[in-house]
Formats: C-alpha cells, structure tokens, sequence
C-alpha cells in the first residue's frame, strides 16, 4: 500500500496503530504482574520437641479439617537427607513405625497449598498424648 492516497488529494496516509499500541502496553502490564504474584511460601519450623507415645499423628488446615495427601518426611538431624517418607490419608493421618535406640524424629511436612512445616517428635512413652497433631499455615 502507498503512502499516499489519491482520494486525499495525494496527501499522506498515517495509519493509526494507537489501538495496537494500546493492546500490547495492555499484555505486557498483565505478563508483568502475573510473573510478580507468584506465590510465596514460608518454612515454619516449630523448635519446641513435640511429645507422643508413637510417631504418628493428624494434619489439620486451619480450620480443623483434615488435609489428605501431605507429604510427611522423616528426615536426618540436619534436615537435609529424607530416610523415608509417606503421604497423609484422607483423614489426614500419617504412620511411621519406631526405629530401635532412635527417640527423636525429624519430620517435615509439604503441600503445595500449605507453608513447610518442621517439627521435632520426640518418643516418650510417657506422654500425654499417642500422636501429634500438626497444623500447616497456608502459603504457597
């Protein structure tokens, strides 16, 4: 097409991208600020050991409900290394069984709707309760 049009009187023809500028100042803010709200999620360790005559336990939302399918890991002293792990079932318990001369577990708790959690088990025949009861934050 020729930049000038002869209906016009041969005067110039400019055509008028506004819209199309509009349109990709308008994909680019959405990209930006879809990119920049990408969720964040948080470790939460509890440091207090929580007692319990078995290593096993419940994993409550915030709520109170039950949350299926947590990942439950039971990890080394540095929380580095997973020795073994297991999912949460539909009523949100998890089972490990004791290993002998072993009295503290590392367990880690993982969801992609919760925040991490970390906690410390201790064994204690003793104790007031059988399980622990773990209560993830939402994140992520």
């Amino acid at each position: 097409m020729s930049p000038f049009d002869p209906f016009l009187g041969g005067r110039e023809v400019i055509p008028d991208n506004s819209s199309v500028h509009r349109a990709t100042a308008i994909a680019l803010i959405c990209a930006f600020f879809v990119t920049s709200a990408t969720a964040v999620r948080e470790l939460v360790v509890i440091e207090e050991l929580q007692p319990a005559q078995r290593v096993e336990g419940v994993v409550l939302d915030p709520s109170g409900a039950p949350i299926p399918n947590m990942t439950v890991t039971d990890r080394t002293e540095e929380w580095v290394a997973v020795l073994r792990s297991t999912t949460t079932d539909s009523n949100g318990h998890f089972r490990f069984s004791s290993q002998r001369g072993k009295s503290v577990y590392y367990l880690r708790f993982d969801n992609a709707l919760f925040n991490p959690l970390q906690l410390r088990l201790k064994l204690d025949k003793k104790a007031p309760q059988r399980a622990i009861t773990a209560r993830p934050e939402i994140g992520g």
